[in-house]
């Protein structure tokens, strides 16, 4: 058996288990959940969870192993997404006959991030990854979601308004690449947005959205030549706006169940006054 220490992942679920393509990755709370989350809470990085496959031993394959400890990283991936966390291995626990591990370089680094919501789903985490990682795999990587997911984490790391939005940018240039890809066409930047929301029954972002990237892009500032004297909180709501999509895209590529009642995760007023906009009123 294989165990690893799991940080910032926040539940209700005591337990939730994932088959995968060898094993299945059971996830469970550690005894002392409540006083780590209480440092999570506080900002601090945290191990609230341990994760073990028992079908992996010393007489394992590599290509086995490497097979399994990669659909735990597309695991912790998806529940970063869901919790609005880093939710990634910090190392082996004294429980896994496997102490010589040392974490390779694919697994992100643990890091504290605290002060965004989680997704409101119509899953339970156990629901949701009932139908095992195998059931999500083509679409994960036909969407280059581990690639696009850890640009995700890295905007939640933000510093400014600028800095989020710029992630956002990142994210959907891979949308764009992977509508390329599945049209077979050229496509321009906010062409591949729309496609996707074509594809994907989104509603498709306003040209608000490609004008303030470009203007960040180009002239290193929010609102510029093309998205003209835009204040705050237009330009908060243009980044909330985009957050929100990426949410409904990811949860349609990936088969979430979001929930219609409650509000959307991102909201204009809550970035314009969590985040300082550093090239406004300059």
């Amino acid at each position: 058996m294989i165990e690893f220490w799991i940080t910032e992942l926040k539940s209700e679920e005591e337990q939730f288990s994932v088959p995968s393509s060898v094993g299945t990755w059971d996830f469970n709370r550690r005894d002392d959940y409540a006083s780590l989350l209480s440092k999570v809470e506080e900002g601090q990085c945290a191990p609230t969870y341990y994760a073990f496959n028992g079908a992996i031993t010393h007489a394992t394959s590599d290509h086995d192993f490497m097979v399994a400890t990669g659909e735990l990283i597309d695991i912790c991936l998806i529940l970063s997404f869901l919790t609005a966390a880093c939710v990634t291995p910090k190392g082996n626990t004294p429980q896994s006959d496997a102490t010589f591990l040392a974490l390779g370089d694919s697994f992100i680094r643990p890091r504290a991030i605290s002060g965004f919501m989680p997704l409101a789903t119509n899953h339970s985490m156990a629901g949701y990854f009932s139908r095992g990682l195998p059931a999500i795999g083509s679409s994960f990587k036909a969407r280059r979601m581990r690639l696009f997911l850890s640009h995700w984490i890295s905007g939640l790391t933000c510093f400014s308004l600028e800095d989020l939005f710029l992630s956002v940018g990142i994210q959907m240039d891979i949308v764009k690449q992977c509508e390329i890809v599945a049209s077979g066409k050229a496509l321009h930047y906010y062409d591949g947005m729309t496609a996707a929301s074509s594809r994907y029954s989104i509603q498709p972002l306003s040209r608000e959205y490609c004008n303030m990237r470009n203007d960040l892009v180009h002239e290193g500032v929010l609102s510029g030549k093309h998205f003209k004297r835009k204040n705050k909180a237009q330009c908060s709501q243009v980044v909330a706006s985009s957050l929100n999509w990426i949410d409904r895209y990811v949860a349609a590529v990936l088969s979430i169940g979001v929930s219609q009642s409650l509000p959307a995760r991102w909201n204009g007023k809550h970035l314009e006054h969590g985040l300082p906009a550093l090239s406004l009123y300059l």
